[in-house]
């Protein structure tokens, strides 16, 4: 049969063969082209990223360990945060008396600054067992204070309870910077958990420091902005002046900070002897975990 086969190739013509060969010949040439073209695409890309390949290793090395060092940060901090709540934010027993020396410690560094003129004796009642399984005591208490007094003692009923960045924000506020980061920069949502984390008193002292840490972060003017603006708009720029002052450091020098968690039951307000000046009524609900 093969002898067959070369006896009927034979007997073509040369043209024939010529051109049977020719055309072998181009579509060996066509994929060798073809074959070097894709040699050097090859090259083309492998180099580039053989180049890039440190970097790379280095940025997954870096955010490997950064991941690490977050889920380690949070086990610590937890625990620690966990600890505040039940020794001072929501102990399992109200302490009467350090309640007691945390008024007392406003109404002294009020009047000092002369914006507090008189306090009155707190009444404070028998615990109540709650439908939660809380318990609540309830605390009575009326100033007469300047203005500016009652913000402060509004505000620090405001911070009771509250022990990190994140507490102090809002739901807003952390959902729009939560969008931004996730529209440029979703590794970027570490470092914002690590900022929202940060212990209140700590951040109040040294803001600049837990600030600057999460705009490294970032590049983008944008997110720069926004972050600004909830820094400016938020609640955490009362929180610094206040912690700052010398009630914060008089409240921190004696452990009375963090406060024990407190809300507004009732309220009232008149008017006091002099411009700028109310009086003001409070009953406050203080929570523990009394069995």
């Amino acid at each position: 049969m093969i002898r067959n086969t070369f006896r009927r190739l034979a007997t073509l013509h040369p043209i024939v063969l010529f051109g049977a060969g020719s055309g072998l010949m181009v579509i060996t040439g066509i994929l060798m082209y073809a074959h070097i073209q894709t040699i050097i695409q090859v090259r083309d890309v492998s180099i580039p990223i053989v180049g890039q390949l440190p970097q790379m290793e280095r940025r997954l090395a870096a955010l490997t360990q950064q991941i690490e060092l977050t889920e380690l940060h949070a086990v610590t901090r937890i625990g620690s945060q966990q600890e505040k709540i039940e020794v001072y934010a929501l102990p399992e027993e109200t302490n009467i008396s350090r309640v007691v020396a945390t008024f007392e410690v406003i109404r002294d560094v009020l009047m000092r600054d002369g914006l507090l003129a008189e306090m009155s004796d707190l009444d404070i009642s028998q615990p109540v067992k709650r439908d939660d399984g809380s318990v609540s005591r309830t605390i009575s208490v009326e100033f007469a204070a300047h203005e500016d007094g009652l913000r402060t003692i509004m505000l620090l009923v405001q911070l009771s309870g509250l022990l990190t960045v994140g507490d102090v924000l809002t739901e807003k506020e952390i959902n729009l910077l939560v969008d931004r980061i996730e529209q440029e920069s979703p590794s970027g949502i570490i470092a914002l958990e690590q900022f929202m984390r940060a212990d209140l008193l700590s951040y109040a002292k040294n803001s600049k420091t837990y600030e600057e840490q999460l705009k490294r972060s970032f590049s983008s003017t944008t997110f720069l902005n926004l972050f600004q603006n909830v820094l400016r708009t938020s609640l955490l720029r009362e929180v610094k002046i206040l912690l700052r002052s010398d009630l914060g450091e008089i409240l921190e020098g004696y452990k009375l900070w963090p406060l024990q968690l407190m809300v507004v039951e009732e309220v009232s307000m008149k008017s006091g002897d002099a411009p700028a000046w109310q009086r003001l009524g409070l009953t406050l609900l203080v929570f523990s975990e009394e069995s």
